[in-house]
């Protein structure tokens, strides 16, 4: 098969890049990839010309959908695989591989284009308000970056990807777990074109722990929206007890400085973690915590941690219970509520042989429903269905011209 691999990376380097680049890896084991990317480093703004340039291609970028346009000719895909094309190619690209009709299956791992923002998070809480399609919200919030101008463009561009009927563009949206597709479906997406096909990982190579570490774990971005702050309040009610918080991010130093402050003996910070030292620091820990407070897709963290054979205890939010299975390969906590992830986290580190039976089951998921030879079978499934409804008789995906308007000039 030749697929077309369209990915616009993210500034900070996050889960959705790391998927994207494992995806391509994994899918070059037995097809031929073309990996189109853009780099929101890249981004370069200084002039007022190139401000507004940059604003113009957020909207409709038609460089982008002619240099897509140039690589279907060429390179002839069986389909495109999309996943990230906020902010430098835009929606042209989708009306462009419409036109071509060259199937697209767009795999989210987040919300746009229903949330601006694309974490349904502002303001330090759960944000829905621009589900139905009212974008203003979005501006009145300052949900992007805490800036009126920023939240503002990219308010327009997800309502001009609505306005142009680019939803009914995309032959299958390919989602993470059911709660993203409800989400989607809630704001418009038609259900029939909706298919879940969770994040995978390769751990052919990864050895499960079968032992029973001294600490609890994090892993991931240090920031307000990731529960940190509950987390830490949870294990100073728990000082016989280890928590180790791995990674980086925009709320460390207070969180460093509380710590520090209060002369908590029992939580230590380890900073970034490499692959190779991100493996080795969860097969010594007990279990991961994932104490999210906002909607988390899928986060890789949860599939590495269930790779090396532990559970994980994870704030009840979101997608995060149709991963972690309570009592079956983690624990649930209430979402925020530092007192019950106090408890939950004791009664683990209380019971070690619960730890090894939920690690092994956790394993077990991985080497079956998370592989990579299990998720490309379902990329290709979907792929030889929307092929399929494309041959039916007077099938046709066009939107009718009266219903499009013309596309901004930039």
């Amino acid at each position: 098969m030749r697929i077309l691999l369209i990915h616009n990376f993210y500034q900070q380097f996050g889960g959705a890049d790391w998927i994207a680049l494992k995806e391509k890896e994994y899918l070059e084991r037995t097809d031929e990839v073309f990996f189109y990317t853009k780099h929101n480093r890249d981004i370069d703004t200084p002039t007022l010309g190139k401000k507004l340039g940059f604003a113009a291609n957020t909207l409709y970028n038609r460089k982008a959908g002619e240099e897509v346009r140039e690589i279907v000719r060429q390179f002839a895909p069986d389909f495109v695989y999309l996943h990230n094309f906020y902010p430098l190619m835009s929606p042209a690209i989708v009306h462009v591989l419409h036109e071509m009709r060259v199937p697209i299956l767009q795999k989210f791992s987040d919300f746009r284009p229903i949330c601006p923002n694309g974490l349904f998070f502002a303001n330090g809480d759960i944000c829905e308000r621009c589900i139905q399609g009212n974008f203003f919200h979005a501006i009145s919030q300052r949900c992007y970056k805490e800036s009126y101008q920023l939240s503002s463009l990219y308010a327009a561009s997800v309502a001009l990807f609505r306005m142009m009927g680019a939803i009914r563009k995309v032959d299958a949206y390919l989602f993470l777990t059911p709660f993203a597709q409800n989400k989607f479906v809630e704001a418009g997406v038609p259900v029939e074109s909706t298919y879940i096909t969770p994040n995978y990982i390769d751990a052919s190579q990864v050895k499960p722990s079968t032992e029973v570490g001294s600490y609890a774990a994090f892993l991931g971005r240090i920031s307000h929206e990731k529960g940190l702050w509950t987390l830490l309040r949870a294990f100073e009610m728990l000082p016989h007890r280890q928590l180790k918080i791995a990674g980086r991010g925009p709320v460390e130093a207070e969180l460093r400085q509380y710590v520090h402050q209060r002369g908590i003996q029992n939580i230590e910070f380890m900073g970034f973690k490499s692959d190779e030292s991100k493996q080795e620091f969860l097969r010594n820990s007990a279990f991961l915590i994932l104490p999210s407070e906002c909607y988390e897709q899928m986060p890789i963290s949860i599939l590495e941690a269930f790779a090396c054979g532990k559970p994980v205890l994870a704030a009840e939010l979101g997608s995060i219970p149709y991963i972690v299975e309570d009592g079956k390969n983690g624990l649930l906590y209430k979402v925020g509520n530092a007192t019950d992830l106090a408890n939950k986290a004791d009664f683990l580190c209380a019971n070690p042989e619960m730890i090894l039976r939920m690690g092994h089951y956790a394993r077990h998921l991985i080497d079956t429903q998370y592989s990579p030879s299990h998720g490309r079978q379902l990329l290709f499934d979907i792929f030889q269905r929307v092929a399929g409804q494309r041959r039916e008789p007077g099938y046709t995906a066009e939107i009718p011209a009266e219903q499009v308007p013309d596309a901004p000039r930039v």
